[in-house]
């Protein structure tokens, strides 16, 4: 009886000792292919979001482009607005137009970005601003310099009292600035000054100036007498005159827009670019 007992338990130990192999064996078997699926949702998840990583900055860089281009193109209006238009009373406003078309294409800068396209996109927006307010300021002088320089095409008088402001404006170019005061001057100092020695700069400017203003007073009424005084001032006072101050101004404007395509260009074509 005790051998069979004991042949019994043996079988049934044998069989509970089988019976948790098996169990251990799934269990292990079970928790590898959860591990398997694990590795593989990881896998595809990560797959997923590089894939979405990468059409997300295909489809940033197309918006990009886009919004840079519109900025580039509204540029290129300004430029030309700036080259043929010119404020008077026929058009008082003529760059509002393309002021507004600038100011829309930024905001797609804006929006898109980097800092360093923005910063360049900036640079453009303050001297758009810098030179219209520039021809606003003076549009009324420039306009008579248009009105003279147009006449002294075909009308002789015209062309002598161009020639003679030229020749004031040359005198306070070529006087030092730090001396550009003394032209000006009405003491009796410089009066003696000028007395004593014709060809000082402050001499030969009150000379120019006569000369100029009676050959303006030649013209025969192309001009107002405040408008030949205008132009008069201008020269004595700056060694340029407006049409070429406006010029000068213009060009700062167009090398912050040639600057602004260099700086998206290179960001477009960088590898590794900025976030």
């Amino acid at each position: 009886m005790n051998a069979e007992l004991v042949a019994a338990g043996a079988g049934l130990v044998g069989v509970l000792l089988g019976g948790g192999v098996t169990l251990v064996a799934a269990h292990i078997q079970r928790k590898g292919s959860k591990d398997h699926a694990d590795a593989t949702l990881r896998a595809a998840v990560t797959t997923a979001r590089l894939q979405y990583a990468g059409a997300l900055e295909q489809q940033n860089r197309i918006a990009q482009r886009t919004a840079y281009v519109g900025f580039i193109a509204a540029t290129h209006a300004f430029r030309q607005a700036l080259r043929r238009e010119v404020p008077g009373r026929a058009n008082p406003d003529p760059f509002s137009d393309v002021q507004q078309a600038l100011r829309d294409a930024y905001i797609a800068v804006e929006l898109e970005g980097p800092p360093s396209v923005l910063s360049a996109a900036d640079a453009v927006l303050s001297a758009g601003f810098g030179v219209t307010q520039f021809v606003y300021n003076d549009a009324e002088l420039m306009e008579t310099w248009r009105t003279l320089h147009g006449a002294a095409h075909s009308q002789q008088p015209a062309a002598v009292a161009l020639q003679a402001l030229r020749d004031v404006q040359r005198i306070v170019a070529e006087t030092p600035r730090d001396q550009r005061h003394t032209l000006t001057e009405h003491t009796p100092q410089t009066r003696r000054d000028a007395h004593d020695d014709p060809q000082s700069p402050a001499a030969r400017w009150r000379g120019g100036r006569q000369h100029a203003r009676q050959a303006m007073q030649d013209l025969g009424g192309l001009l107002t007498d405040d408008q030949a005084e205008e132009l008069l001032l201008d020269v004595s006072t700056f060694p340029s005159n407006a049409l070429e101050r406006v010029v000068h101004v213009s060009r700062g404007f167009e090398e912050a827009a040639d600057a602004f395509v260099q700086t998206a260009r290179g960001y477009l074509n960088d590898t590794a670019p900025e976030i």
